[in-house]
């Protein structure tokens, strides 16, 4: 009734352009389950409240679809609220998004909790805390450590691990290709 497993893969692309320092667009796709569920939310982020302090906020407005094997097509609607606080050499941010599909009209929340912190000028490490509800219905907690690699300005590479802590119950490595434009 879940995941079916092994997954063996879950390729995203994830693409977000600052169009000012006011509004930032962006594409949030992802399939899962060997490829039987493909979704994709476009997306405009503002960021509210005072831009120069320690904490920052935003909030987003998403549509997309969802397509799983054998369904119709569901159009979503997404909500995102998002807070990051910055330090010396790192950072702490909540993320939450709050997704509607209009064929089973069920709201699905999702908060990542993310600690980072720059180790020099091209090492960074951060801890990851993944929480929401599945398309199935189930909740889960996943916890995501990775480094990442500074390879110049425009590129990087991170490394990392997924552990299911509730939910699927599944493991996996974590390979995320940045580029800077």
């Amino acid at each position: 009734e879940g995941a079916q497993l092994p997954v063996h893969y879950d390729p995203t692309l994830y693409l977000e352009y600052g169009l000012s320092s006011r509004v930032t667009i962006g594409l949030d796709y992802h399939t899962a389950d060997k490829g039987r569920i493909d979704a994709g939310v476009i997306f405009a982020r503002f960021p509210f409240g005072q831009t120069d302090g320690a904490d920052h906020f935003a909030t987003s407005f998403g549509f997309g679809a969802r397509k799983e094997d054998g369904t119709p097509r569901e159009t979503l609607a997404q909500l995102g609220l998002y807070w990051g606080r910055g330090f010396e050499a790192g950072w702490f941010s909540i993320d939450y998004t709050a997704t509607y599909g209009d064929i089973d009209q069920m709201t699905r929340s999702k908060a990542d909790f993310t600690w980072g912190q720059n180790l020099d000028d091209r090492w960074t490490a951060f801890l990851q805390m993944q929480t929401g509800e599945g398309v199935g219905g189930d909740f889960y907690a996943k916890i995501n450590p990775a480094i990442v690699f500074r390879i110049n300005a425009q590129h990087r590479v991170s490394l990392g691990a997924v552990k299911a802590l509730t939910g699927d119950g599944g493991s996996a490595l974590k390979l995320n290709i940045w580029s800077a434009f």
